[in-house]
């Protein structure tokens, strides 16, 4: 039997007694009995899902087996108009068209000349020169579609943010490339500002001033300053200051001083500390010629520390330190340091041990240190009395304040000069002269208080005092110290000052040696030496003698007496 187009359409592949099959039962009802039926009434295969009840889709099936058994008998007719039939229905499945869906209408949104005044987008929004519906961000360096809403919820993603912190503190490329007068101004104001506290920093490390200073000294200068840029931009705290000392400074000074020993002869000098610490530390200063300042510098090398002083100890630490500066050992041609024994010992002292690396090295004593031990010595031929006399005085008032009042009161009682009493230091050589010397400014006032307060209280310490000062030679002693130890001390500040004085040392030295000799030697006797001969050559002026003293220091005592000359 010939088959129609719509049967040829429909069909499924399978045994060829199929057909047969189905115009035996036509009522049966199939899938391609329903696919036909639907074509044929223009039912959507996807609404049949969605019919309301089972009694709806019920009465659905019977109408399209309905509809099948029309069309199995319609098949049964003429074959021209099953034909025509089929080839109707093929055309009208084929043209078949499902309903357009609605779009959704998508406003385009415009950038907004008000977005530039709002404060939260105005530092990084700009509008596209290239489409007007949408913004570009200049932080990120995109270009973004959307309203003000999309704007906002842009400036709040973590990528915008992190760029945006970035560039806070980022200088625009533009402005570091172009010749712009102000941004001169700004780059030159920078530079003036660090260099400030630059010199800050290092005038607090030149004068060992303590670093909170710099937490006050930079709004002093804003108040006493006010029209400096450059010091109302100073920030400098104690914090900072310690890091440039400590990190940049500290650095840089001792690369330099490093790079001028390496290709320079030097000395060392070196001296321990003298507090009660349990480490003990040991200053290491080099002396040379620099070439650029065209004079003789002292600097500090180091500041080791030595668990005892020990010679190997101090001759160990010496080394490595210069090891550790890449400093050769052989430009150091000299040695200095004070006379202990432990320093300058010929066996197992410093100086043997420096000897053996380099025997040509020159070692040098103290010369300050000598001459103290030349008047300590010397002063041992004086009576110890006279030392207890010089301590007791200062005890008995100083340590009271009410001693202190009262003794102010006889001091204008008998037109003294109010002065206070000074200490005597041990470890400092040259306070002993002004102890003495402000004692004998303060004698009368002295005897005066002391006479009162042995008779108003009976004091133990007042009367030995009063006692030493009813004493002729404790006043005669305290005048000769007046005027010996002012020349000693001359030259021990000679030999501490700071510039070279090599070339007058001799002349200083001659003309005290000289001035000592003519209080207790006959001239002819004394101008025998040669020193003695330049002394009275050079007529030095400033030395005080026996009788220059006593015009400038009258008392009731004969001074000349103390002085007594020796065939």
């Amino acid at each position: 039997m010939k088959q129609s187009k719509l049967q040829q359409f429909f069909k499924k592949p399978g045994p060829p007694d199929e057909t047969d099959k189905r115009q035996e039962n036509p009522n049966k009802p199939t899938e391609e009995l329903h696919e036909v039926t639907e074509v044929q009434t223009g039912i959507n295969p996807d609404s049949r899902a969605n019919l309301g009840s089972d009694k709806n889709s019920k009465n659905c099936d019977q109408d399209m087996i309905s509809l099948g058994e029309e069309s199995g008998s319609s098949t049964e007719s003429s074959e021209s108009e099953e034909s025509d039939s089929d080839d109707e229905c093929v055309d009208e499945r084929m043209n078949v068209k499902a309903k357009p869906k609605k779009k959704k209408t998508h406003y385009k949104h415009k950038f907004n000349s008000n977005w530039l005044s709002d404060k939260d987008l105005q530092k990084w929004i700009r509008k596209d020169e290239k489409d007007s519906t949408r913004f570009m961000c200049l932080v990120c360096n995109k270009s973004y579609i959307g309203g003000k809403t999309h704007a906002l919820r842009h400036s709040k993603n973590k990528f915008h943010v992190k760029n945006f912190e970035a560039k806070q503190h980022t200088t625009d490329l533009a402005n570091l490339c172009s010749s712009n007068v102000e941004f001169k101004k700004s780059v030159m104001l920078q530079k003036s500002v660090e260099n400030a506290e630059l010199k800050l920093s290092g005038f607090i490390a030149e004068h060992n001033l303590p670093f909170r200073v710099m937490e006050h000294l930079p709004e002093i200068l804003k108040n006493v300053f006010p029209d400096s840029v450059i010091a109302g931009k100073i920030t400098r705290g104690r914090d900072k200051t310690r890091n440039i000392i400590v990190k940049k400074l500290a650095p840089d000074a001792d690369q330099a001083l490093s790079e001028k020993l390496q290709k320079c002869k030097f000395s060392i000098m070196l001296d321990e500390s003298t507090d009660k610490s349990v480490v003990k530390s040991m200053a290491v200063a080099v002396c040379f010629w620099c070439p650029q300042l065209k004079r003789v510098c002292d600097r500090l090398l180091g500041l080791v520390e030595v668990p005892s002083a020990i010679a190997q100890i101090m001759k160990g630490e010496v080394d490595k330190l210069l090891s550790v500066r890449n400093i050769p050992k052989e430009n150091c041609i000299g040695f200095g340091w004070d006379n202990a024994s432990v320093n300058m010992g010929e066996v197992t002292g410093l100086k043997a041990l420096v000897k053996i690396d380099n025997p040509y090295v020159i070692v040098v004593g103290c010369v300050c240190h000598s001459l103290a031990l030349c008047a300590s010595n010397a002063s041992k031929e004086i009576p110890l009395e006279i030392d207890e006399f010089v301590r007791d005085v200062y005890n008995y008032i100083q340590h009271s304040p009410k001693r202190i009042a009262a003794y102010a009161e006889f001091q204008g009682i008998t037109d003294t000069k109010n002065h206070r009493l000074l200490k005597v230091c041990d470890v400092r050589w040259l306070s002993l002269e002004s102890v003495v010397m402000r004692i004998l400014e303060q004698w009368r006032a002295l005897k005066v208080y002391f006479y009162e307060e042995f008779k108003a209280i009976k004091s133990a310490s007042a009367e030995k005092v009063l006692k030493m000062m009813e004493n002729v030679h404790t006043k005669l002693y305290l005048q000769f110290l007046g005027f010996i130890l002012p020349q000693v001390n001359k030259l021990n500040i000679l030999f501490q000052a700071e510039g070279v004085r090599l070339h007058c040392l001799c002349n200083e030295v001659s003309v005290v040696f000289g001035t000592i000799l003519r209080n207790f030697l006959r001239p002819e006797v004394a101008y025998k030496t040669d020193k003695a001969k330049a002394s009275s050559q050079l007529k030095p002026q400033g030395i005080k003698t026996a009788d220059t003293f006593e015009k400038n220091n009258p008392s009731n005592i004969d001074i000349s007496d103390g002085f007594q000359t020796f065939e």
